[in-house]
This record gives C-alpha cells, structure tokens and sequence, in this order.
C-alpha cells in the first residue's frame, strides 16, 4: 500500500467516525423520547380510566338520587319516582269548633220535651282529624288511604274515611272501587276544606243519607270533558270495623250529571242534577236525621225514622251555581221518597240557597273534574313582613228541611235556619271561620212543638 492510500483511508476512516458520533448521539435521544412519549400515553390511559371510573359513579350517584325526587307543595311533602310513575304523598287537615247557644226558657222547656235530650250546651271539638296516604302507581292507577281520627265524640269514633283505588288512563274517565264517598249533591262535592260555611246545609246531608256518605263500599267512576261532569257508583255498606255483612247489606245505585257554561274563567253558570235509590235495605228501615248545621252539640232537632217498614228510598233533586270573579250563588232542592212496606208512601223534602263574596277580589275556581268548586287562594297572604292580609269573605245561606207528612201521621219536624258566616283565608293552609245561626224548628212530634235558639261558632282549619 502506498503512502497515499494509507492517508486516503485514514481520512475516510476519520470522517465515518465523525459522522457516526452525531447519528449514535441521535439514535439515543430518538429512543429516549419515544419511552418518555410511552409513559405519557400509558399515564394518559390510567387517568383516562380513573376519569371513566369516577364518571361511572358520579353517574350512578346521580341516577340513585334521581329515583327519588322530594317536593313540598303547600306543605304536603311528596316523593317521585325518577320515571314519574310512582309518587307517595302525605296530607292531612285539622278542623277545630268551638260554639256557644242561646235558647231561651221556653224553647228549651219545648225541645227537650219534643227531643228527650237536655237543652243545648257550648262545647269545643275536632269535628274533623285526617291524615291521608295518596298517590299513584304505575302512573295508571291512583290510591287514597285516609283515616278520620276521631271527632271528640260527638260524631264517632276514630274511623276508616276512604280506602279507594282509581283507575285513570282513559282521559276523562276514573274508574273507582273501595270505601270512598260517591260523588253526589254539588255541596257534598266541594271539600270539607273548601265549603263556605262550618257545615254543609241539612239537605244535602239528608240526601246523602241512605246511598252516598263517607266510607261507603263503592265501585262505579267519573267522567268529564271541558264543560260535562257525571258520576255513577253502586254503593252498599259503610266500611266500619266490626260491621257485619247482615248490618249494612244495602244496595244502593247513585247518580250525578253536571254541565258548567264556562268553568275555567268568567262567568259560569253550573246545572245539574242528583240521584240515588237505595233497596234491600238493613231492617227494611231508613232514618233521616241531622243537627241544625252545626255540629258543636250532638243533639239533632229534626228525626223521623221508618223502622221495619221500608220497601225503598229514592233520592232526587236539581243543583244551580253560578259564579262570577268574587261572587258565587247556589242552591240545591232534594225530595226522599219513602216507599213503605206496609202504608202509604212518604214524601219530604229539603232545599237550601247561598250567596258568597270574596271582599278582598279573589276569583272562585270551578273544578269540572269534580263538578264543583275549590277553594279560595289569597293573593296577598298574611304576612307580618310583606304587609299581606289574607283573603276576606263574607257569606248567607238560608235553608229549610221538612220532614213531616201530616197526613200519614209523619211529625219529623220543619227544621228553617239563617246561616251569616265571614271566613279569612290567612294562606293556601289555614282558615278561621265565623257563623252564626238562626235555627227554627216548628210541628215537631204529634203535639206540633216549636222551638228555636241561636249559635255562634269558631273554626279553626289547618290542611295540607
């Protein structure tokens, strides 16, 4: 090899290790960003995972509390489903009388001879004590269980007021079996929540009598469009515990049609009518009876009881109401046959008009599902801090039951009654209501006593 190719190779040798440092030093570098680069993508993975875990049971978290929604609407809690299908709410309503009567000498001296009972006494009580589990299942089926704990005993003890399932997936229409009330009269209709005065009028409470009532074994349903309202049920006994079959084996079919010109605003005009005819009745008996709309003392002044001698009882009569901002009208007229097993039959009848005005404006609302009205709802509830004052109303009702029938020896009495009542709805939850009667009874027993007195009373209402 000559000396110039010894130094040509050694220059190429030279400069391929020159150019191989550079590369070698890159190779390395390019390795080591790949693993770095590898970390971070296997690092991103585990925090994507972690991510997706915590998303999962943040989710999970969230469905399960959304299963159960709580609300509280005007202080009646309510628990729903996630899907809407199911809810479960608790309500109830207090409804506390105090009352006082005048009676002078004479008509007591004249009344207790006629009823046999001591002349009348002042007295506080619960007329009404509920609480009532309600809601809906599977979003087709509506339930009530609700209890009457006791009326500080002058209307009975604590008591089974409607255990009932409705079925409503058909629009318009609910489908009903259970212990409920059958819907029947325009004023046994409207809430005891909602009536305008203390209690409802003597006619209603003796059309209700023989077919209709609270807790009567039911089945049969509504239907209602935007102005048409009607009601059927087949009804026997009331549900009581201990009640035999052979005590309160009635059968009873009742019946209600109503129609409301204009029931969501403006004015309205309500028509309809009532019905019921009750057979097979327990004893072949029926008693009509009531107190003189105010339930304070226990003792009723008009009574006449068919015992052991009563084929069937026919209820009927025609229901008005017109309504317009804050004022209302109605009024209702019953007749009850008696058709007797042995004798002639026996008619009575009993009728009722009212009048109401809410001073403070607020509006009445019709409830064509129910064919009557709500309650009234304050604009301005009273509050010591806004400066509300509540809803004022002021209302008359004059109403007359007669039950007598001379002719065929029947001396029930003719029971008249002036009822002024002013109530203050202080919110969506309470309410005190004031009355005050004037009651008349005249041509009670075959001696044809007459008798009357006055009363005033308090009632304090909470609901929810």
């Amino acid at each position: 090899m000559t000396l110039r190719n010894i130094l040509l190779a050694g220059t190429a040798l030279g400069a391929a290790t020159l150019l191989a440092g550079p590369a070698l030093a890159a190779s390395n570098t390019q390795a080591e960003l790949d693993a770095l680069k590898a970390q971070i993508e296997a690092l991103q993975r585990k925090i994507d995972d972690v991510e997706i875990q915590q998303g999962n049971r943040i989710k999970t978290l969230e469905e399960r509390r959304a299963e159960v929604e709580v609300s509280l609407k005007n202080g009646r809690p309510v628990f729903t489903s996630a899907s809407g299908a199911y809810t479960f709410g608790i309500s109830g309503r207090a409804h506390i009388d105090v009352g006082g009567y005048h009676q002078n000498n004479s008509d007591e001296t004249q009344m207790i001879a006629a009823t046999g009972n001591t002349g009348l006494r002042g007295n506080a009580n619960f007329r009404r004590a509920r609480l009532s589990f309600n809601g809906t299942l599977a979003k087709d089926w509506q339930y009530n269980i609700e209890f009457n704990l006791g009326d500080s005993g002058t209307e009975s003890n604590a008591r089974i007021y409607e255990i009932a399932l409705t079925y409503k997936a058909i629009d318009g229409y609910n489908f009903i079996v259970g212990a409920t009330k059958p819907r029947m009269t325009l004023d046994d209709s409207t809430s005891s929540n909602d009536i305008t005065f203390i209690e409802r009028a003597t006619a209603v409470n003796l059309a209700t009598t023989p077919a209709a009532g609270e807790a009567r074994m039911s089945v049969g349903g509504t239907y209602n469009n935007d102005n048409f309202f009607g009601a059927a049920f087949y009804t026997s006994g009331v549900a009581e515990a201990g009640a035999g079959l052979t005590d309160y084996d009635s059968s009873n079919v009742v019946g209600r049609l109503a129609y409301a010109t204009s029931p969501k605003e403006g004015l309205n005009f309500h028509i309809g009518a009532s019905g019921s005819h009750s057979f097979n009745l327990p004893g072949d008996a029926i008693r009509f009876r009531d107190r003189p709309e105010l339930r304070v003392d226990a003792q009723r002044m008009i009574d006449v009881n068919f015992a052991n001698n009563v084929d069937t009882v026919s209820v009927y009569g025609p229901e008005l109401a017109v309504n317009y901002g804050p004022f209302r009208a109605q009024g209702e007229y019953y007749r009850y046959d008696v058709t007797r097993l042995v004798g002639n039959d026996i008619n009575l009848n009993a009728w009722y008009l009212q009048a109401s005005w809410v001073i403070t404006g607020e509006p009445y609302k019709y409830d064509i599902k129910k064919g009557a009205y709500s309650g009234v709802k304050p604009n301005n509830p009273f509050s010591t801090v806004t400066g509300g004052y509540g809803a004022w109303e002021v209302a008359a009702r004059y109403s007359q039951a007669d039950l007598n029938d001379t002719g065929n020896n029947i001396f029930g009495g003719e029971q008249r009654i002036i009822t002024l009542g002013l109530n203050w709805y202080v919110n969506n939850n309470m309410r005190f209501m004031l009355n005050y009667l004037d009651v008349d009874v005249e041509d009670r027993t075959a001696a044809l006593r007459d008798f009357g007195h006055q009363a005033v009373a308090l009632r304090t209402q909470v609901a929810f």
